[in-house]
């Protein structure tokens, strides 16, 4: 059975592999069909497509958008049919300006709070777009804390006391972009919102009216009352119930076309681009 994965990242920004060898390790791992969804960049595109020919794996081109939303971070996934989307780079460019301003305000944060890192440590650590996770990587090194994920309970996590807020877009400008560059939209890890059913039920319906084409359900940290209950969401908004294995690192908690169980349907990326074909603006 071909397995699909729409949700990765590598070098480009915050991921541990180059765009190529993450499509290698997919290929190696059996996956048939692959998304790279680097942070606010489409650079690690054209390598990726490049290495997804020689081994066997379709390459689908698609980003996640910093956005900026009251309930927490939020993450919006862009997937494009073709050679990638001209039209958004120039906000991609202001996003990593913003970014590098970001890291500054919360490497000047963590000194006043006595577990100083270095910036040029944190952003020697990006090989394209930095985040936070070059942060942590530099928290560790500094001896500051034992891992990433500590990092982030401790320091630079949602409401920690180093966090800054993330993207300068709202939700409702985040999708309008991505249908203006001809691509389509669906909100990740639904669950990072921290919201109630209830509650993120009426935050979904809004984006669907603003036209939201899909959410993450297949992703291998959703159990089954999740799994279950944003499939039903996404069914009764008619959105595409799309997920992956949001891989970052060779050592992770999840390798790449780990999707949950059930995994996610091969069906789902024609689905996807198709929404694509609905949304993009017509010349």
């Amino acid at each position: 059975m071909p397995i699909v994965d729409l949700h990765s990242h590598s070098t480009a920004s915050d991921g541990g592999l180059s765009p190529a060898r993450l499509v290698e390790n997919a290929a190696e791992a059996g996956v048939t069909t692959l998304a790279l969804t680097d942070h606010d960049t489409l650079a690690g595109i054209d390598e990726a497509r490049s290495a997804a020919g020689s081994h066997g794996v379709q390459l689908i081109a698609g980003l996640e958008l910093s956005v900026k939303v009251k309930p927490g971070s939020m993450h919006l996934l862009a997937y494009f049919p073709g050679d990638g989307a001209p039209r958004i780079e120039e906000h991609l460019a202001e996003v990593r300006r913003f970014r590098v301003i970001r890291a500054e305000e919360i490497v000047d944060s963590l000194a006043e709070l006595g577990v100083p890192v270095e910036l040029d440590d944190v952003l020697a650590r990006a090989d394209g777009a930095v985040g936070r996770p070059h942060i942590a990587e530099a928290l560790v090194a500094a001896g500051h804390v034992a891992d990433a994920r500590e990092a982030f309970a401790r320091w630079i996590g949602d409401g920690r006391p180093a966090a800054r807020p993330a993207g300068g877009l709202t939700p409702v400008e985040a999708i309008a972009l991505v249908h203006d560059a001809g691509g389509a939209a669906v909100l990740a890890h639904p669950a990072s919102l921290g919201l109630g059913m209830k509650k993120l039920g009426a935050f979904v319906a809004r984006l669907a009216a603003a036209g939201l084409d899909g959410i993450e359900v297949y992703r291998a940290d959703h159990d089954a009352e999740k799994f279950t209950r944003y499939g039903a969401l996404a069914r009764e908004l008619g959105l595409v119930a799309t997920g992956g294995s949001d891989f970052h690192q060779p050592d992770g908690y999840v390798g790449l076309g780990q999707t949950g169980d059930p995994p996610l349907p091969p069906t789902t990326p024609d689905r996807l681009l198709e929404a694509a074909t609905r949304s993009a603006p017509r010349a």
